[in-house]
């Protein structure tokens, strides 16, 4: 009896080393995220603390990329085992739409819905763009021909009838920003979380003004298409910017490839989201996560392995 006794000891003794009480199958995992002046790529930082927090021994290796698309395409090569994502980018994914026309990735699933993502419309304050209208003969960098930004604009143009109304120049957001410090566009727009840091730097160097889009328009996209949002952006966050703006939102989504089996899919999305009301406290950008919004407005199928970690916490 003894020596049972001195076995289990040990065993609680060795599950707390580990600090895992189920054990992952592997060491490293590697996460897709976007340029580490960004948002994504300190979120994926995040999350391999919160994972340390739990497993002092796995790492999630943080990978810069060009963001969404780039992402999509290394889950699908094997390349990255996970991706932080838009959801509209999973959407055309799975469903073989948009930049992935004829390119159907089967082999991604969904964790979890992290937080919204706000198209925005920046121009030169000195350009007199006040109204989504006066966009109208303006030169707007929109974002790379592949890029999430570039397919959100079109909608939105389209939608709006202004889709030849605007000459259109297909950069990405960090050259778009040295054109507009040069005097050589009038505006571009970034898909972002709010603030994002890079606006707000270059704020400090050229006065901008935010162009809100009308409610009636919003409403038409909201409509169409399954993975817009209303919604605003408060007051101060970015220099000079005093007013609340009427935006469209999309959603930052955690999203898996084929490297990750169901039960390591299962582990990740308890480890990492097993706490939703304190993850607020690892990155600000998390504060509005909730065990339900976990899984909510997710546009491709929930894993098994999430879905699992998610319905444990009901």
């Amino acid at each position: 009896m003894r020596r049972y006794l001195g076995l289990f000891i040990l065993m609680l003794a060795m599950f707390a080393i580990t600090g895992c009480g189920n054990t992952l199958s592997r060491k490293e995992y590697t996460i897709a995220t976007g340029s580490k002046s960004g948002v994504y790529y300190p979120i994926g930082e995040v999350l391999d603390s919160i994972l340390k927090s739990q497993c002092p021994d796995v790492t999630i290796k943080v990978i810069e990329t060009a963001g969404s698309v780039e992402n999509i395409q290394l889950l699908k090569e094997g390349k990255a085992d996970l991706a932080l994502v838009q959801n509209d980018i999973a959407y055309y994914a799975c469903n073989g739409e948009a930049m992935f026309e004829g390119n159907k990735i089967t082999n991604v699933s969904g964790i979890a819905t992290l937080f919204p993502e706000i198209v925005q419309f920046i121009v030169r304050k000195d350009s007199n763009i006040n109204s989504f209208a006066e966009l109208t003969g303006k030169k707007i960098a929109i974002g790379g021909k592949n890029s999430g930004t570039r397919y959100n604009v079109e909608q939105i143009f389209g939608l709006a009838g202004m889709q030849n109304q605007v000459n259109c120049v297909y950069i990405e957001p960090k050259e778009a920003m040295e054109e507009m410090k040069a005097g050589n566009i009038d505006g571009f727009v970034y898909t972002s979380g709010l603030p994002n840091p890079s606006v707000i730097e270059l704020a400090k160097s050229v006065e901008i003004n935010l162009v809100p889009i009308d409610l009636e328009l919003t409403q038409k996209i909201v409509n169409k298409y399954s993975f817009y949002y209303p919604s605003t952006i408060e007051p101060k966050q970015y220099p000079g910017q005093d007013n609340e703006i009427n935006a469209l939102e999309i959603n930052a989504v955690l999203v898996s490839g084929s490297t990750v089996d169901e039960n390591d899919q299962y582990l990740l999305t308890k480890y990492l989201f097993g706490k939703p009301n304190e993850l607020g406290q690892a990155h600000p950008r998390l504060s509005k996560v909730t065990k339900t919004r976990l899984r909510q407005q997710m546009p491709i199928n929930l894993g098994t392995g999430a879905h699992r970690a998610h319905s444990e916490q009901d």
